[in-house]
């Protein structure tokens, strides 16, 4: 006897869901080619959501160039059928930049305090060389991450827990992404650039001192600062 298959269940993120309806929107004219979108505060409010998950969601759909997002500007609409468009991914990231930030503040908060208790000096030898090779990254590329990525994976690692390796390895992982690749180019600055090299310096003479408190509270610190930059509004005021 047959029986017949369920249908599958969706679990999509809400930046997600909202990208779908303003590309419902902007099929069905209501958002016409050329127009721009209204500002985030008002979509925030009209979909019952926050700011930051209507961010997410404007930058999906300019990866999938349904959209032009221009700091400052605005949100213009794109022709869907243009070559960009056509040629886009519709694939999105399980997980959005934002909330990848604040699974990242949850986590690596508490491992770069561990990693005070238990850093060696090979540890701490090795958690300079990333960040001098962090130095030599943003030099050349902005979004150049090979050293900045060693310099977190390298905490994990003096911690001394394999779990923790294993998790924060898994969320930089996360971070490869078109979508985070746009947000870093749209909301960085050379200035913030230039801070989080400092954060970095802050929580190596932490780790160093054997200091977990203040270990904690460098890595709070660097990692609220980004949270904060890839949270200002499209548009000034709006």
């Amino acid at each position: 006897m047959s029986h017949q298959r369920l249908p599958p269940i969706e679990t999509k993120r809400l930046y997600q869901h909202i990208a779908g309806v303003l590309r419902e929107s902007m099929d069905s004219g209501r958002f016409g080619v050329g127009s721009y979108l209204p500002p985030e505060r008002e979509l925030a409010d009209q979909l019952g959501v926050s700011r930051a998950s209507v961010r997410e969601a404007l930058i999906a759909l300019e990866v999938q160039g349904r959209v032009s997002v221009r700091v400052g500007a605005g949100v213009q609409v794109l022709d869907a059928s243009s070559p960009r468009a056509a040629s886009a991914s519709a694939d999105e990231p399980p997980v959005g930049p934002l909330e990848l930030l604040e699974a990242r503040l949850v986590v690596e908060t508490e491992t770069a305090a561990l990693a005070a208790r238990h850093a060696t000096e090979q540890d701490l030898q090795g958690l300079q060389r990333s960040l001098d090779q962090m130095v030599q990254d943003h030099a050349r590329n902005p979004l150049l991450h090979d050293g900045d990525r060693a310099f977190h994976i390298g905490i994990a690692r003096a911690s001394g827990n394999a779990a923790l390796l294993f998790i924060v390895t898994t969320l930089w992982d996360q971070r490869y992404t078109p979508m985070q690749d746009r947000m870093e180019t749209l909301f960085t600055t050379p200035g913030l650039h230039t801070a989080a090299v400092d954060d970095h310096r802050r929580v190596l003479e932490a780790i160093a001192a054997h200091d977990p408190a203040a270990a904690r509270q460098a890595m709070r610190r660097h990692l609220t600062t980004v949270r904060k930059t890839f949270s200002r509004a499209i548009v000034a005021g709006r």
